[in-house]
């Protein structure tokens, strides 16, 4: 669905256009309106817009000063502008700086419905992206790929230091004094006739679409294993970010949305997205990329098409995932295994009854057998140890998990193991849904005590740290309802028993509820109810 904003100084016309193109309009749009050019910047930070319809004279930044921001900061988006003026230099200058269409107030419903289809058509014409799958073969081919992705691989995991020769060499566009925000995306399921090769191309193909919307921005991905790709991102060295200014982070935030839309769409696959919320010096980038791996495995809700900043952790993490990877040389099972990630529990579970099929092959006491069950052990044990519960394992878990010789055969040493390796994953699944519980209930305890306030979906985003999008799906993931229909729900009780129990006017209970006007609030009543407030009131007393 393409996302609309609205921009007018006159309330009543940016009402009468949302209804219009939510309510008439033959195509499905999620619009917004806001009434001032500042207002429309500070949306454009926080979301995604493909089509903009801005009235051109408007008080403080007009609407082409308007357009020339949009243009410069998010070039995918589409212009339309309505104004009540006829004038061709308006027009010309609209056009000339890239306009999708004029049309004038006095046109009507028609002309602003048949501009706005003009702007859909030519993003879907815009969005031939299928050709960053041949772009992503080439760049298969280079074996500059292997050497970046060793490099890459020794500074994040903190085995070297950053040096901007070796970057230069490598051909690596980034700055080595500058900190940079870190990405780590994943694509949460491939479809079954999805080679290897065809999932590494997908991720650079995931690469060529993100660095399509990061314009004015220098960014650099690499795929540290199978299952992840870690991306830096770093403003271009120019004058379109002022110097100190966060502009560029919120610019790059604000693209994630689109980044995942387009995989969904051309690349016909779901990927989740963790990034940094600031910028990160190279000397800690080893530990911000294990904090974002650790989201991006354990994170909120399902687990799928995630869209999170470590800002979320700061605020809802309830002892988090446990970090690091056991790194024990052994056979390629064994070793397999210690490298799995934990959060891919059917994976986990197939790799390790994979391995105990082999093990039983074995005869005697097989050296293999011991430095399987010590191998396996103590990846348990870190993995435990970072647990904030540890009475959630049985009471004699040290001793009897790091010793083989405490169970009285092979086959019940790896029963015991088994059962380890589900509790933990049971109890990190609980850790996981603690977290989006004490998410959700913050949530619903802010729209609460703030009814008679704006509850818009940007708003309510900003109290819990989440991507607006994400949190409508996450809110519908864990109550079964939007957050649209809950806090609708909680306004028709709310005012019900205002109407029942106080003497206030329908006027003051209506602005208690959130609505700006008793002709509006007695709309919303009438069709909840199918009464007026004051028939309910009467009913009632």
């Amino acid at each position: 669905m393409h996302r609309l904003i609205i921009v007018d100084n006159e309330p009543i016309i940016v009402r009468g256009l949302k209804q219009l193109l939510t309510e008439e309009a033959p195509f499905e749009l999620d619009v917004y309106g806001v009434h001032s050019a500042e207002e429309a910047l500070r949306l454009f930070g926080l979301l995604r817009f493909d089509i903009a319809l801005l009235d051109i004279r408007m008080p403080g930044m007009n609407g082409l000063e308007l357009q020339a921001r949009i243009s410069e900061q998010w070039p995918h988006c589409k212009v339309v502008f309505l104004s009540g003026y006829d004038d061709f230099n308006y027009i010309q200058t609209a056009f000339r700086n890239g306009g999708v269409d004029y049309v004038l107030k006095m046109d009507g419903d028609e002309a602003i419905l048949e501009a706005i289809q003009k702007a859909i058509n030519e993003l879907s014409r815009s969005g031939e992206m299928l050709r960053l799958i041949e772009q992503a073969k080439d760049k298969l081919q280079q074996s500059l790929a292997s050497l970046q992705r060793d490099y890459v691989k020794q500074l994040i995991h903190g085995l070297s230091t950053v040096k901007q020769e070796k970057l230069d060499e490598l051909q690596i566009p980034i700055n080595a004094s500058s900190p940079s925000l870190l990405l780590v995306s994943r694509f949460d399921s491939w479809n079954p006739s999805h080679s290897d090769t065809d999932k590494t191309l997908m991720y650079y193909a995931l690469q060529n679409i993100a660095g399509e919307f990061w314009s004015g921005c220098r960014a650099h991905s690499v795929m540290l294993e199978s299952n992840a790709m870690i991306t830096f991102v770093q403003p271009m060295p120019d004058d379109r970010w002022q110097r100190g200014s966060r502009q560029w982070v919120r610019f790059v935030l604000g693209q994630l949305e689109m980044i995942q839309s387009a995989s969904k769409q051309y690349l016909k696959l779901p990927v989740s997205l963790i990034a940094s919320s600031e910028p990160v010096d190279w000397n800690v980038a080893y530990l911000k990329y294990s904090e974002l791996k650790q989201m991006m495995f354990y994170g909120y809700g399902k687990r799928t098409e995630m869209l999170l900043t470590d800002v979320v952790n700061y605020h809802f993490a309830t002892g988090g995932p446990p970090a690091g990877e056991a790194i024990i040389k052994a056979q390629s099972r064994l070793k397999q295994l210690l490298t799995s990630d934990l959060a891919m529990e059917n994976r986990l579970l197939h790799d390790f009854d994979e391995l105990a099929e082999l093990s039983r092959k074995l005869t005697g006491d097989h050296p293999f057998l011991y430095e399987m069950y010590n191998g396996v052990a103590y990846m348990l044990l870190s993995a435990i140890n970072q647990q904030p519960r540890k009475e959630d394992f049985p009471e004699d878990w040290p001793k009897k998990l790091i010793s083989l010789e405490a169970h009285s055969s092979w086959e019940g040493a790896l029963d015991y193991l088994r059962a380890i390796i589900t509790r933990l994953l049971q109890v990190r699944n609980q850790e996981s849904e603690a977290g989006t519980h004490l998410l959700i209930a913050k949530l619903k305890a802010f729209i609460d005590n703030h009814l008679d306030e704006d509850l818009s979906l940007v708003r309510l985003a900003e109290t819990v740290y989440l991507n607006p999008t994400y949190l409508s799906r996450l809110f519908k993931q864990q109550t079964g309802q939007g957050i649209s229909e809950y806090t609708a729900e909680l306004r028709l009780s709310r005012s019900c028993d205002l109407l029942k129990f106080s003497k206030l006017k329908i006027q003051e209970i209506a602005l208690k509820v959130g609505f700006d006007s008793a002709t509006s609030f007695g709309r919303f009543f009438k069709r909840e109810i199918n009464m007026t407030p004051q028939e309910y009131r009467d009913t009632a007393s």
